[in-house]
């Protein structure tokens, strides 16, 4: 005798909106089947079906909405937000005769016959006999369970039902932009419930906005005795992400204070070098100069900066040492969903600041180096937001490039850099740091009079070729473990006079938008770069790595963490 090893099915099902049937021989199993991402999770506990969301979405069963996990005995009717499904857990069924190009149109209460149409005539139909959609049900012909006609009237009219997803999706998005924490990518706000947790079971892989790459997000139900999360599939979850751009966030970032530093400039000013020197420069001084650690808060989102310094300071020749230009699309910058749209965000870069010793001393410093572009006149604030994040900072930082200036240039006559010889650099500092300006104003809802009170340092960068002009010598900052608020004050004066002697406008522009300023000197390489000789980046401008000596970059940073952090960075 033989036993054919064919395993038997456990569940049938029937997708009602394209015609296709199947069955599954093993749970737990997942709903769509056409889709990556599941929306339910299908088990089997002590021979009983039971059924599950997954992501989030309202999923009606049996025209209820599905809320909790809910066991399935019968034949029970399914509708996801874009397609209706039938299952059942018999075996006898197979939904071989299910027809759905022809729907049979009956009364929800008697079960009366009333006749069958095509699918997209049933709500014509309905209103052809004077009949509320809410009194009549419909399923197609050969079934014998049905769907409300009015709960699934969107899926008979597929236009119409794509226009108000997006919509509403958009105003439920702003509706939902408040709480406690704010993202550090996108900026909108969220409470730590509303937080997704990010699947780990590899089955789990694919997002409905992210794509079929990354892990699921979804809101978590269930738990296990230590309180983490657990994904559909009944593992444990420790990462989380936004609920509005689904990006995930550093480990322990609900739990401290967050302080963003937004470094702008014009293209070429040198963001990219000035940030991947000042978080070196920071990891090494601020033990001894205030006691503080600077770690790094997340080395995934990090990754690139850190390429960028280790490309740096550990390069051997100029061609080595060259970093690329922050382009408007670049690896810095990611698409996500952004208050019902995808748009271009700059990534951030997070570390954190604490006393070793005082665990509750700690806080995080998040950086964003800016591609220029992003802050030029004509490109929209709301499709490209990128810069929108310098309205939520607790301090700017305006890199300003003395090479691009001509009146700067003037005065440089005789001093060897190979910048001050480009050609064809339109300097455009004084429109972006106007722009600036404005989409900050508008974005916090002040007129064009008021000043915001968000501090900003005004960096006067590349020092190495133009300090001799300062009337006297920069001061030390730091005194006896302490910043020296004084000094500070006495150096911008020095930067500022010889600032308003070649660009009174921008001292005007720049004094106009915050009540809060100081001007610093800083330089990120220490010397005059070079000019590559030879191979595929010939002409290109990049520091000898032998001679970096960085100066007085991480001043401004200092002064700004104490007027955000005076507890962990204290003032005399």
């Amino acid at each position: 005798m033989f036993i054919s090893s064919k395993k038997k099915a456990i569940v049938q099902w029937y997708n009602c909106t394209l015609g296709t049937k199947g069955s599954f021989e093993t749970l737990p199993a997942k709903l769509p089947t056409e889709s990556l991402l599941p929306s339910i999770i299908l088990t089997q506990n002590s021979g009983h079906l039971s059924i599950e969301s997954v992501a989030g979405k309202k999923i009606f069963v049996n025209g209820n909405l599905l809320i909790k996990p809910t066991p399935i005995s019968e034949t029970t009717t399914l509708q996801f937000p874009d397609s209706l499904w039938v299952i059942s857990p018999s075996p006898e069924i197979d939904f071989s005769a299910v027809n759905n190009t022809l729907w049979t149109l009956f009364d929800a209460s008697t079960g009366e016959n009333i006749g069958q149409y095509p699918s997209s005539q049933l709500l014509n139909a309905a209103q052809h006999l004077g009949r509320a959609p809410e009194t009549l049900a419909c399923t197609p012909d050969g079934l014998e369970v049905g769907f409300n006609l009015s709960q699934i009237a969107s899926h008979l009219s597929p236009h119409e039902e794509n226009f108000v997803k997006t919509k509403s999706s958009v105003t439920l998005a702003e509706e939902k932009n408040k709480g406690s924490h704010s993202c550090p990518v996108c900026w909108t706000r969220f409470n730590p419930g509303d937080a997704l947790s990010i699947a780990v079971h590899e089955d789990l892989r694919g997002d409905p906005i992210l794509g079929s790459d990354v892990r699921l997000r979804f809101h978590p139900t269930r738990f296990n005795d230590h309180g983490l999360a657990l994904d559909p599939m009944g593992l444990a979850c420790t990462d989380i992400a936004c609920p509005h751009c689904r990006r995930q966030l550093p480990p322990g970032y609900l739990d401290m204070p967050h302080q963003i530093l937004s470094i702008i400039g014009a293209p070429s000013a040198g963001k990219s070098y000035y940030l991947a020197v000042l978080t070196r420069i920071l990891q090494e001084k601020l033990p001894t100069d205030l006691g503080l650690a600077f770690k790094d808060a997340d080395p995934t989102g990090n990754l690139l900066l850190n390429q960028m310094r280790n490309s740096l300071f550990s390069a051997t020749s100029p061609e080595e040492a060259l970093l690329g230009k922050t382009a408007l699309e670049g690896a810095t910058y990611e698409k996500l969903p952004r208050l019902g749209r995808i748009v271009s965000l700059p990534r951030p870069f997070i570390y954190t600041l604490s006393v070793p010793s005082q665990k509750q001393k700690e806080t995080s410093i998040i950086f964003y180096d800016n591609a220029g572009e992003h802050f030029e006149p004509g490109i929209d604030i709301h499709d490209s937001p990128g810069a929108m994040h310098v309205a939520t900072a607790a301090g700017l930082i305006f890199l300003f490039d003395p090479t691009a200036n001509a009146r700067f240039k003037a005065k440089l006559v005789g001093v060897e850099d190979p910048q001050l010889s480009i050609k064809g650099r339109i300097d455009q500092q004084d429109t972006i740091l106007a722009e600036m300006e404005t989409r900050i104003k508008r974005v916090l809802g002040l007129s064009q009079k008021e000043r915001i009170a968000t501090p900003l340092a005004f960096v006067v960068g590349k020092c190495d070729t133009w300090q001799f002009l300062l009337t006297s010598p920069l001061e030390p900052i730091l005194q006896n473990g302490k910043i020296d608020l004084e000094a500070i004050h006495r150096n911008s004066d020095r930067v500022r006079e010889v600032l308003i002697q070649l660009c009174p406008g921008l001292v005007a522009t720049a004094e106009s938008l915050t009540q809060e300023i100081r001007y610093f000197a800083a330089t990120s390489f220490g010397h005059q770069p070079v000019v590559i000789a030879e191979g595929p980046n010939k002409g290109r401008i990049a520091p000898d790595p032998q001679k970096l000596a960085p100066a007085f970059v991480e001043a401004p940073v200092y002064w700004l963490m104490h007027l955000a952090s005076p507890e962990l960075i204290p003032g005399k």
